[in-house]
């Protein structure tokens, strides 16, 4: 199968450096749990087309294309879909994005787009009903993510620099204080100080709280707003994937609440490595990996309770097992051979359907 990716970008050296991530990705062995990655369900190789770009008759089977907000994507996508050929299978971004900017021109794009696309695949339960909501009728599929629990095992193996004495949590990634994705770190804080100041001093001499921030107005709240001070918080430099998953694989446990429609990465990263983690009930693979550790953000009697039984299991030396992973549902959902063959039958299945 001939697979094109749309990468919605205009620029040649952004979709150069999306062609060389991948290229170290394969010569690594790997596959990123990201958009861009579910290509390889089908093929070991595919191309990358820049927003506007010609696309040749009969050079592709399938074009694969995230929906985002921007007019000249919305403009270029809705184009390649009302072209017919191609097939198109186009994957919704979260409805907050999607609907931030959103105008009654941008909204009929919108609705072309999902129309005319054969394929409408989706990475939730409330994406897939949103998508639906728009169009009318049910079409929208969700679909497996290209999760790798194998792999995620395979590379999380702990350099000797970082075999620590101590234990580390990992929380809130990435830390937002604003826009459609902040997620209201000051509650979280507020919850955690309260079951800080519990711990006996033996165990604060042993834990710290780690935190990424990728955006500049966040890092500069992050200092300004004082977040990390009473509490031992360090902020630590963005990482590429594998020096990330081995970061995870030298914590003790993963705090991460986060708002909104989200595809669950820091979730499946942490409970491939089985860690004890807390975790918003937002969506559903939170919903499936930590079953019994899931919180709304603003249940604050209920994060109590969980951090309590976090730093109680690192002062036993044994995780509570209220807050680790199904390990049913994460060999289900990192089983990447498995949902291959399953992307792989959808297609042959619709393909018998269209040639009948």
């Amino acid at each position: 199968m001939r697979i094109g990716f749309l990468t919605g970008t205009e620029e040649w050296l952004r979709k150069q450096q999306l062609a060389a991530k991948h290229l170290r990705m394969r010569l690594e062995g790997l596959v990123y749990p990201d958009v861009f990655s579910l290509p390889y369900f089908f093929v070991k190789t595919f191309d990358f087309i820049r927003e506007g770009e010609r696309i040749p008759k009969g050079r592709y089977d399938l074009l694969l294309a995230e929906l985002q907000g921007s007019d000249s994507q919305l403009k270029y996508l809705e184009s390649v879909v009302s072209a017919g050929d191609p097939t198109v299978a186009v994957i919704p971004g979260p409805p907050e994005i999607l609907s931030r900017n959103l105008t009654n021109n941008k909204l009929i794009m919108v609705k072309n787009i999902l129309v005319g696309a054969r394929y409408i695949w989706a990475y939730s339960d409330a994406v897939r009903g949103f998508c639906d909501g728009l169009i009318g009728r049910r079409k929208s599929v969700v679909i497996p993510w290209p999760f790798d629990r194998v792999t995620t095992r395979r590379i999380a193996r702990l350099d000797r620099k970082d075999r620590r004495i101590g234990h580390r949590i990992l929380i809130q990634v990435p830390l937002r204080f604003s826009g459609i994705a902040q997620n209201h770190p000051f509650v979280l804080k507020g919850v955690l100080m309260e079951a800080w100041n519990d711990l006996p001093d033996a165990i604060k001499g042993k834990v710290t709280f780690h935190t990424f921030v990728y955006a500049k107005e966040d890092k500069e709240k992050y200092w300004s707003s004082g977040f990390p001070e009473g509490l031992p918080m360090h902020l630590e430099e963005k990482m590429g994937y594998v020096s990330f998953v081995r970061f995870v694989a030298g914590c003790a446990g993963v705090v991460n609440l986060t708002m909104g429609n989200i595809l669950g990465r820091v979730t499946f990263l942490s409970a491939a490595l089985d860690k004890p983690g807390i975790f918003s009930d937002n969506t559903g693979i939170n919903r499936n990996l930590y079953p019994d550790s899931v919180v709304s953000p603003f249940d604050t009697e209920r994060l109590r309770d969980l951090l309590g039984r976090l730093f109680a299991g690192l002062a036993d030396g044994s995780p509570d097992g209220q807050l680790l992973p199904s390990g049913k549902s994460v060999v289900e959902i990192g089983n990447f051979p498995a949902n291959s063959e399953s992307m792989n039958k959808l297609l042959a299945a619709d393909r018998v359907c269209v040639e009948s």
